[in-house]
């Protein structure tokens, strides 16, 4: 036998002097001796896995300009019906065949398209969800977070240094005021509300008995799409929308197109002014997050004036998890990405995601004492609240 010691198996290969040999931190290495390629957690020169994840995060704006400029062309419109080679798709979508190309292997690392032999493209699962045809699509929310959105996120920084609102710097104005003077801008938010309300406001609809109520008051009703699905889902209650006047024309539009005219009536006007009367419930959904305590508080006692004897409020809302309270990755992120836009929007205005005591105290001044917090199973919670009794009664 020779002199020569045996090679140590766990020991990956030595560069020579003057060489590096680059790596992936999840990749393979070669070890002398057992002819495989084998696993290496982090050879020499490598990315370690909690960089690469950085490296991921900071190349985010990329990512998701990829899945925009997918949402835009309609590439999953294009390739419900199964796979498309790359040429065919392009010819489809009327674009170049190879900028087409590389945006799809772009969007196969993103795992939201898979490729096959003869350069042949297809959706996953995750793709599905970009197309226009499905009601919970991520289709325009890919688009207006890239057309709308993305250029007040740029603005961050100087909101975080300054309090001053990325809408205001931006658009020259409050983001629902540009959002009525360009309404092909409203109605793409449109949209992107009533998928918004499937995939996260709809999780409440499951999580609470609305069909105990005979009347329920939308309260910043929007475009009608949460208490449409409520209606839908509950044969008995009658529903009544209420917003702002030029907001409550697109919901009547809605209203009547989800065939639910008989049962929802939609009334204009401001809720720091009043509400519709007699409701037995009144919902604020995602509503009190865009405006200050003193607004909300205010908005809280016009409901409380209005309701029915035992009416109750419910706020639809996600709470941010505050110190020690248990919390779930995906809701923690979803979470403090919506307050994040809203302290894009708004800057340091007041609109903000709450914790539980500060909607505790919130409903207070507004004359209703918190009963319970209902979790559901998106990032939003149910938030019920019942009048507080005076000492008169």
């Amino acid at each position: 036998m020779s002199g020569k010691q045996p090679t140590d198996l766990h020991s990956p290969i030595e560069a020579p002097p003057g060489i590096a040999y680059a790596g992936h931190s999840v990749d393979t290495a070669f070890r002398p001796g057992d002819g495989l390629m084998a696993r290496e957690p982090n050879p020499r020169g490598s990315v370690t896995d909690p960089q690469a994840d950085l490296l991921r995060l900071a190349f985010g704006a990329q990512a998701a300009q990829v899945v925009y400029v997918a949402a835009k062309l309609g590439l999953a419109d294009l390739l419900k019906d199964g796979s498309l080679a790359a040429t065919d798709l392009a010819a489809a979508a009327g674009i170049d065949a190879a900028s087409l190309r590389r945006i799809l292997r772009s969007l196969v690392s993103l795992g939201v398209c898979t490729e096959t032999a003869g350069d042949r493209f297809a959706l996953t699962d995750m793709g599905q969800y970009l197309r226009a045809d499905r009601p919970d699509s991520v289709q325009p929310r890919a688009i207006l977070n890239t057309e709308v959105l993305q250029p007040l996120w740029g603005e961050l920084l100087h909101t975080v240094r300054t309090g001053e609102s990325g809408a205001a710097r931006v658009l020259g104005m409050p983001l629902f005021e540009y959002l009525s003077a360009r309404p092909e801008i409203g109605a793409l938010f449109d949209r992107t509300m009533a998928s918004y309300a499937r995939y996260r406001l709809g999780t409440a609809i499951g999580a609470y008995d609305f069909g105990q109520f005979g009347t329920i008051v939308d309260v910043g009703g929007g475009n009608g799409a949460l208490l449409i699905e409520i209606l839908r889902a509950y044969d008995g209650p009658q529903g009544i929308v209420f917003d702002l006047p030029a907001v409550a024309e697109r919901a009547r539009q809605h209203v009547a197109a989800a065939d639910l005219v008989d049962r929802c009536v939609v009334v204009g006007g401001s809720a720091l002014e009043t509400v519709p009367s007699g409701g037995d419930a009144y919902i604020l959904s995602n509503f009190l997050i865009n405006m200050d305590d003193e607004r909300a508080a205010e908005i809280l006692r016009r409901c409380r004036e209005a309701m029915a004897d035992g009416g109750r409020v419910l706020l639809i809302e996600p709470v941010m998890p505050a110190g020690g309270e248990p919390t779930d990755l995906h809701k923690s992120w979803d979470t403090t990405t919506i307050d994040l836009t809203m302290l894009s929007i708004d800057g340091a205005g007041g609109w903000r995601v709450r914790t539980a005591e500060e909607f505790r105290t919130l409903l207070e001044a507004g004359g209703f004492t918190l009963t319970t917090i209902i979790p559901t199973a998106s990032s939003v919670s149910l938030i019920e609240a019942h009048p507080t009794r005076t000492a008169s009664g």
